[in-house]
């Protein structure tokens, strides 16, 4: 697994084959029949690995009483509103927590959020991830309703950010990406300010563009709007 990590990070998923799995471990491919039957299986297999790390680092993270990992320990959690339960600011804390953790792996595995995308819940720790998110809703005044649609949100939030950014990571890669910026910057600014004063008005937030920063910021929001959802106690509106 280590390996076929390894090359993904490196190579990309196109590149990921069990032949050219095999030439890494200088194997028969024969031989690695036994575990996965061609590559879309072995592409399902690694993906739910790196999952696996992410549910063992939220465990960890709540064992140690810390709230984000390492690299979002920067962005504090909006402050849970008055009329917010403390069940439910406990479960908000977890579920945005564990949110992160799931988007740490695809900041460090740029292919991860397409697999996912793609495959579907289908592998033991992708319905773990699942279930765990479930599991943290449950503790929130929701119904059951409520709980099946911000349980859908929450990972097709992860899911889709993180399939940009890897597209728009892939693109730097490929290209200038200070030059390009700069140009997308500079056709933006000579824009009509009367026909896009908005555009104009966030010129300057670009420069100052982080990817964590975007995703917590969309999280939170998102958080916002499922603790709105708890104020009427678990009754449909």
């Amino acid at each position: 697994m280590d390996t076929a990590i390894t090359m993904l990070d490196r190579d990309g998923a196109q590149r990921l084959t069990l032949r050219n799995l095999a030439a890494e471990l200088d194997s028969g491919v024969a031989s690695l029949y036994w575990y996965a039957s061609g590559k879309d299986d072995l592409m399902a297999m690694v993906a739910d690995e790196v999952l696996g790390r992410a549910l063992h680092e939220f465990q960890a993270l709540r064992e140690g009483s810390r709230s984000a990992p390492e690299q979002f320990t920067d962005f504090a959690a909006p402050a849970p509103d008055g009329r917010t339960s403390a069940a439910t600011a406990a479960a908000l804390a977890d579920l945005r927590c564990f949110s992160l953790c799931l988007f740490s792996q695809m900041l460090a595995h740029r292919w991860l959020a397409a697999q996912l995308v793609n495959a579907g819940p289908d592998e033991e720790n992708a319905l773990r991830t699942w279930e765990c998110t479930g599991q943290i809703l449950q503790r929130m005044e929701l119904t059951t309703t409520q709980q099946f649609h911000a349980s859908l949100a929450v990972t097709n939030y992860a899911s889709g950010m993180g399939a940009e950014i890897s597209q728009r990571q892939q693109l730097r890669d490929a290209v200038n990406a200070e030059e390009m910026f700069r140009e997308q910057l500079e056709r933006w600014d000579h824009a009509s300010p009367r026909e896009f004063p908005f555009v104009h008005s966030i010129l300057g937030e670009f420069r100052r563009h982080d990817d964590r920063a975007e995703y917590v910021a969309g999280l939170d929001l998102l958080l916002a709007g499922i603790e709105r959802q708890t104020w009427s106690g678990g009754t449909a509106p």
